[in-house]
């Protein structure tokens, strides 16, 4: 596979590296961890102290359990710490794990383009352009994610399926690197659990047209897959049933729910959702009263209830709701840690405008343009994010997962109008 890679590439992804690991560096010269895993690191710490999985509530200013974030990750930070290894080696581990895997998605990004049909020179184009868009090179890329590992695996198990929708047998290599691609992404992000879910859900349609040696392989892999999913999870499961008597991965999704559904809410994140005497605080407790009683997992769900409750009492507001984040997501923002919102980016506004123009020219068929059957699973992934940001709100961070399709979507349709070179060769 890297034979057939030019060599004018190879420069340009050399300076790519040093470019995103001179960023990594340079913005976080203490190698600290964002806000999410630095309380992910102190529950790990008070658990090898012995008070268990708990961190401190800062407005009861005391320990309380705590299984808001994905649990992966703490059990990582316990496994590190009982090495003796200081937790800055991780931080480098994880910037070198992710400039690799950023190299991965472009080069597979490329190879997307390619098997759509385009040329080597424009798709190799398409692959700069996602190395060198704002989220991949600075917004996210350029700081301690996980979103940096899991996007390029995103893309290369969309790849993967692809070539396997396009008869390609499934090799146990291929099988193999798939599987942990998709139970290593869920572990770090929660919500790829609904992306992977809807891509395979797709694929296995997809697939039900394919021949039966074709149709047997895909649900092996993906009976294979759920199986290694749920393995996985085990351990997570078991550590929130202790803490909270019920088998729950984490308790964030109420929290983000009720962040979606409220008489406050603009359809994004909250910055100051947990901010005492704030209007969002103030419309939480006017419902749940007994809020400061309530166990982290018991407050989930009485946020989650409230917010069934504001859907179903005002359907005309949630309906504009569900436009207004429709808005906010095709929106040329990105994502910032800490601040509402960010000034409006004119590469991410250039290539949402070509998106929609790409969307609109196939919907009406321009020039006999229409739907093929691999472009479901390319967009899939934008579809469920998009779904995600309507059942709870927009945030930049998960709509990352759908910038390879908004990027690439118009290429691939420009490459069908004619106006990019095409080859009849698709890569192998």
């Amino acid at each position: 596979m890297l034979r057939s890679i030019p060599r004018y590439i190879w420069p340009v992804a050399a300076l790519l590296l040093v470019v995103r690991l001179a960023l990594n560096l340079g913005l976080n010269p203490g190698l600290e961890w964002n806000y999410d895993e630095r309380r992910n690191g102190r529950i790990a710490d008070n658990y090898l102290a012995g008070r268990g999985y708990v961190s401190v509530d800062p407005e009861r200013k005391q320990l309380r359990p705590d299984s808001f974030h994905a649990s992966f990750p703490v059990f990582v930070y316990v496994g590190w710490s009982r090495t003796g290894l200081p937790r800055h080696y991780l931080t480098l581990l994880v910037y070198a794990a992710a400039a690799g895997l950023y190299l991965m998605g472009g080069l597979y990004v490329q190879r997307t383009l390619r098997y759509f049909g385009l040329a080597p020179g424009p798709a190799w184009l398409g692959a700069g352009l996602w190395a060198v868009s704002p989220g991949v090179v600075y917004y996210i890329g350029a700081f301690w994610w996980f979103e940096n590992l899991t996007l390029p695996l995103l893309v290369l198990v969309v790849y993967k399926l692809l070539r396997l929708h396009g008869g390609r047998p499934l090799r146990w290599p291929d099988a193999v690197l798939i599987t942990a691609s998709v139970v290593l992404s869920c572990l770090l992000r929660g919500y790829l659990l609904a992306v992977y879910g809807l891509l395979f859900a797709v694929f296995l349609g997809l697939m039900s047209w394919q021949p039966a040696a074709l149709r047997r392989g895909a649900w092996g892999l993906s009976l294979g897959l759920l199986l290694a999913l749920g393995l996985a999870h085990v351990p997570v499961l078991q550590k929130n049933h202790r803490l909270f008597g019920a088998y729950t991965l984490s308790n964030q999704a109420g929290f983000e729910l009720l962040q979606g559904h409220n008489s406050v809410t603009q359809g994004r994140f909250m910055f100051d959702w947990d901010e005492r005497q704030g209007p969002f605080d103030q419309f939480v407790r006017r419902h749940i009263p007994q809020l400061d009683s309530l166990n982290q997992y018991q407050e989930s769900q009485a946020r989650a209830r409230l917010a069934r409750q504001w859907v179903a009492a005002h359907p005309a507001a949630e309906l504009r709701l569900w436009v207004r984040k429709t808005a906010l997501f095709f929106s040329p923002e990105n994502f910032i840690a800490d601040a509402p919102r960010t000034p409006w980016n004119p590469f991410t506004a250039l290539v949402h405008l070509a998106f929609l123009a790409a969307l609109g020219l196939t919907l009406v068929r321009y020039r006999g343009l229409r739907f093929q059957v691999p472009d479901w699973l390319l967009l899939t992934p934008l579809l469920a994010v998009w779904v995600l940001s309507l059942v709870f709100f927009v945030g930049f961070r998960w709509r990352f997962f759908a910038e390879p399709a908004l990027l690439l979507f118009p290429l691939i349709v420009a490459g069908r109008l004619g106006w990019l070179p095409k080859s009849d060769m698709p890569t192998t």
